[in-house]
């Protein structure tokens, strides 16, 4: 679902950075910089961050372009956001963070790059699940970086 919606603006994206196209409107930015993160074009990402789009827009459910490339498992795209300024601890609606999101998809390198930007490992959902407690069972590894980094 995400990626159906995120294919969407995409080509507002693209067109915006040839010139074809100009934002009216903030969250017509922020709308084309969440595509463009969730579909991992980091070119376009820095782009848009570039011509003034907020790299911790949100959109209905609260997610911000770093929560939709942490979704998809875009390395570059995270640490393109994370180096242009997105929070590594901005909750969504309820209360997740993309630290918690990286934890359940099992992406080491997502959480590494978060936490090395100061991702909360101690956060609390409204649920008061952790990263660790979204990590699925059995994930010795995500369950090992995240003890380090001082998750209960």
């Amino acid at each position: 679902m995400h990626f159906a919606a995120g294919k969407k603006h995409i080509e507002t994206a693209r067109a915006s950075l040839t010139g074809e196209a100009s934002f009216a409107r903030p969250q017509e930015a922020a709308q084309a910089l969440m595509s463009a993160a969730l579909v991992g074009d980091t070119s376009a990402v820095c782009a848009l961050i570039d011509r003034g789009a907020d790299v911790n827009a949100r959109d209905q459910n609260g997610w911000t372009p770093l929560m939709e490339a942490v979704f998809a498992g875009h390395a570059e795209t995270i640490r393109a956001l994370l180096a242009r300024g997105a929070d590594a601890n901005m909750k969504d609606l309820t209360g997740w963070t993309p630290l918690m999101e990286a934890a359940s998809k099992g992406r080491a390198d997502a959480l590494i790059l978060l936490l090395a930007e100061g991702a909360d490992a101690k956060a609390r959902n409204a649920k008061g699940w952790t990263a660790l407690k979204a990590t699925p069972k059995g994930n010795a590894e995500i369950i090992k970086i995240l003890k380090k980094a001082g998750a209960a």
